[in-house]
């Protein structure tokens, strides 16, 4: 968070924090509380209305009426950079959403999720040629090791018997997968969703920094292209949700109003998101997100009173203290970086 700390006296990345913190906050509670008590899952409807309302609410800034024809307007970044955005952010939601059916279980694919920090830093490495500081490694790790603690023991506290539990029969036997054709395409489906995820956050702080801070083109234009996909592939079962969150009530209901503010909040939390995205790093970033989405957990238990284990609680610490370690990493580094500057001008005079 080094660049969020030496530029907070910027108007747009504190409105960036505040919208992401108070946006994406509040609308995960108005999404727990809008699927809550639902028989099955009503994402991918809620989803889509996300996406209808962002494209609609931006519409305006992008077209213009030329002879009484509305045309979009020129624009800033070429149209093949949001088409790939487009498809990473498709191939990653799709793979993220699909593995279940390949004998994926919950538990691994939470571990899986929970490595975004470190995939993002390996990816940036890789393409971006970024180097980290040994207390931005340690913190990224330790980072990890928390949100892993605390999304598998959210409902239980960690005992040993997890760890020779390992070993009994029924675990022996859950081995089998590791040889099953159906498994192996399910895990290779959970690294690309990892992999896509992490390239569509290196890829966007390219986008930015080669052709500008224009975060609300590249917001409306992605959530635009990405409309197709859903009426082409997915209209059946966004009807069908639908049907299932309102056959019941009639009129304007308590999940006509949840939805409704979930909409709006999802809408502040993108914005948010796309400010920070052209402002800091993929990493910065990353790091940022998954924060939130511990704030996220612990107003959540606040407000509905869910129930978070101790070692929960305790995995939840480690994440914040992830974070700590990860400012001082990057404040470190800034400094460096200025001291090598300053050197560079004395030789140079």
């Amino acid at each position: 968070m080094c660049e969020i700390l030496c530029v907070m006296s910027s108007s747009a990345v504190l409105q960036g924090l505040t919208y992401v913190f108070g946006g994406c906050c509040t609308n995960v509670l108005s999404l727990e509380s809008l699927i809550r008590d639902k028989e099955s899952d009503v994402g991918l409807f809620v989803t889509f209305i996300q996406f209808s309302f962002v494209s609609l609410t931006l519409l305006p800034q992008f077209i213009t009426i030329h002879n009484y024809c509305p045309r979009f307007k020129p624009l800033h970044v070429p149209i093949k950079v949001y088409l790939w955005s487009v498809l990473l952010f498709y191939i990653s939601s799709y793979t993220n959403n699909s593995v279940f059916k390949y004998h994926i279980s919950v538990p691994l694919h939470i571990v899986f999720r929970c490595f975004s920090v470190v995939i993002t830093m390996i990816i940036s490495w890789l393409i971006n040629n970024k180097r980290y500081n040994k207390l931005q490694i340690t913190a990224a790790v330790v980072l990890t090791i928390g949100a892993i603690i605390t999304s598998l023991y959210r409902d239980h506290d960690f005992k040993f018997d997890d760890i020779t539990g390992l070993l009994d029969k029924n675990a022996v036997n859950d081995m089998k997968y590791a040889a099953d054709p159906i498994f192996l395409v399910g895990l290779s489906m959970l690294i690309i969703s990892s992999l896509s995820s992490a390239l569509l956050s290196v890829y966007n702080e390219w986008t930015f920094k080669t052709y500008g801070k224009y975060w609300q083109e590249n917001l409306f234009y992605t959530h635009f292209f990405s409309l197709p996909i859903f009426l082409i592939k997915d209209y059946n079962t966004i009807i069908t949700e639908y049907e299932r969150m309102f056959r019941i009530e009639s009129g304007i209901t308590r999940n006509h109003v949840m939805l409704i503010i979930n909409v709006m909040t999802q809408n502040i939390c993108i914005r948010g998101v796309n400010i920070l995205a052209s402002y800091t790093n993929a990493l910065t970033l990353s790091v940022i997100l998954t924060v939130r989405k511990f704030v996220s957990l612990l107003l959540s238990v606040m407000i509905y009173k869910s129930h978070l284990s101790h070692t929960s609680y305790i995995g939840v610490i480690i994440v914040f203290i992830g974070t700590l370690l990860y400012i001082i990493g990057s404040r470190t580094e800034k400094s460096e970086q200025l001291k090598k500057k300053k050197q560079l001008e004395k030789k140079s005079i």
